[in-house]
């Protein structure tokens, strides 16, 4: 309970398991891997994942990075927390961003063993967006959200404040995750990102831009 199991991903001879501070199974890995993995378009990038992984029986919070000195183009790492479900709903999560970071010069020891908890630390974020994620979360029934804002790593705070917020029966299914150009019909409750990736088409999420009112569209301006 006083410490958080760790998975570090990275590129040897494809993206794969490098480190950890617990085993997984093959079937947990493939389950893992769809969130650990991405494509960026800026180097100085980052994305934020948090989903429930029911082969874990947990939830898996990562934060995911592009690695452009790997040799394989397009090669990113991922640092992620496996919380129990007794932890996720018996700790408060705010601390947790901290604990996340990127590896460098191969040194992947600290991955291998479990991380103590921290203090939970509160953060800010800007309101706007912090409303437009509580409005998300609250108002759009069953319907997958795509919130749109030209920074989307300031929203980590405030998505984890949200989950921290949400009552204990909620939390495993509330996913969320931050990108630079959000995926129509992914696997993920809430997306925060500067652009949507293409037309919308048949797919359900609703799309909230606190940027510019009115209210959610469902055909927003492809970029």
């Amino acid at each position: 309970m006083n410490a958080v199991d760790q998975l570090l991903f990275g590129y040897r001879d494809g993206h794969q398991l490098i480190a950890a501070s617990r085993s997984l199974s093959p079937r947990q890995q493939r389950d893992v891997l769809p969130h650990l993995d991405a494509s960026f378009d800026h180097a100085d990038a980052q994305q934020l994942v948090g989903i429930g992984v029911p082969s874990l029986d947990g939830y898996l919070l990562a934060r995911i990075w592009p690695a452009p000195e790997l040799p394989r183009p397009g090669a990113v790492w991922a640092h992620a927390l496996l919380l129990s479900t007794d932890q996720l709903v018996r700790i408060r999560l705010g601390g947790l961003l901290g604990l996340l970071r990127r590896p460098l010069n191969d040194q992947f020891e600290c991955y291998s063993s479990a991380l103590p908890l921290p203090e939970g630390i509160e953060h800010t974020a800007p309101p706007l967006l912090t409303r437009a994620l509580n409005w998300a979360l609250q108002s759009a029934g069953d319907s997958p959200v795509i919130v749109l804002w030209d920074s989307p790593d300031e929203a980590e705070t405030a998505l984890v404040s949200m989950l921290d917020a949400s009552p204990a029966a909620d939390r495993m299914v509330l996913s969320f995750r931050t990108r630079e150009r959000a995926r129509p019909s992914s696997p993920y409750r809430i997306q925060v990102a500067a652009a949507v990736a293409g037309p919308l088409g048949d797919a359900r999420d609703l799309v909230f831009d606190p940027r510019h009112p009115p209210q959610a569209s469902r055909k927003p301006s492809a970029s």
